[in-house]
């Protein structure tokens, strides 16, 4: 099991240079991959950008979107945004994407939210055609390799028709964990070799110093949930025992790496996440 982490990206406050050390730190202690998510009308950081400033100040840590809404923008945009980022990373760069679930940010960026699903399965379509002859002559380089993300049947199918894998929600492992032989089912049933890259997501923090911090993070980002943003909050592990059991129920589960995101925008975080899991 590979183990990730995410920027601080989406946590307000968090600065930019916050993003750039935490590539570096992550990248020190050994981190598999280090990803931005994406949210438009919420404080943070894009995640592109993030990741092409990480490219420069990085050499050998994965690189990855987890999850970046590709119906906010066009299908050739995000080619040439995401092959510019891949090739300022050498290559390192994974593209988590999903249809998106908000539709405070469809509206932020005059995007049509009630017809993100037509619109994805097109640019999933449009992104295999740029991967092949289609984006030499356009391109830097090529598009990366493509994730999709969602629990949706639809999702299932995306993944095994159009990408080379699948990400799942950060939910509990048993939640999640049915998804996986689904994906690998339609993976084979449509004719693909070898096995789907299957990425899982959680939250974490630890230590008493952030707790209040991370869990008004939390509480704030799920907020539009109501009162089950309060059970995010009591479900996010903070301790390194919990840790590593999800660690292992998504091992068992199948799940090829999984990538923590982290609560508080604390560079402590990086290291006593690396303490736990890694050492």
């Amino acid at each position: 099991m590979k183990i990730g982490i995410a920027f601080p990206n989406t946590i307000p406050g968090a600065s930019g240079r916050l993003q750039t050390e935490w590539a570096v730190r992550a990248e020190e202690r050994g981190f598999s991959t280090v990803s931005a998510t994406h949210r438009l009308r919420y404080p943070g950081h894009e995640p592109l950008p993030v990741l092409a400033a990480a490219a420069a100040v990085t050499s050998r840590i994965g690189l990855s979107t987890n999850i970046l809404v590709a119906p906010l923008t066009t299908a050739e945009v995000l080619a040439k945004e995401a092959a510019t980022v891949a090739s300022l990373a050498e290559g390192r760069l994974v593209l988590g994407l999903g249809p998106g679930v908000r539709a405070d940010d469809f509206e932020a960026a005059d995007r049509d939210f009630g017809r993100r699903a037509q619109v994805f399965d097109g640019q999933l379509a449009e992104l295999a055609r740029l991967r092949g002859k289609e984006g030499a002559g356009i391109l830097p380089g090529p598009v990366p390799p493509v994730l999709v993300g969602g629990l949706s049947a639809n999702a299932v199918r995306r993944a095994a028709r159009w990408a080379d894998g699948w990400t799942a929600p950060g939910l509990e492992p048993e939640l999640v964990a049915p998804t996986v032989r689904q994906v690998e089912e339609e993976w084979a049933a449509v004719g693909r070799e070898g096995r789907p890259r299957l990425v899982a997501l959680s939250r974490y923090w630890l230590g008493a110093d952030v707790a209040e911090e991370a869990a008004g993070f939390v509480r704030d980002y799920f907020g539009v949930l109501g009162n089950e943003a309060e059970s995010f909050v009591e479900k996010t592990p903070r301790s390194p025992g919990r840790i590593r059991e999800q660690i292992a129920e998504l091992a068992a589960a199948g799940f090829d790496e999984i990538v923590f995101h982290p609560t508080a925008a604390r560079l402590s975080q990086v290291d006593r996440l690396a303490d736990a899991v890694l050492s």
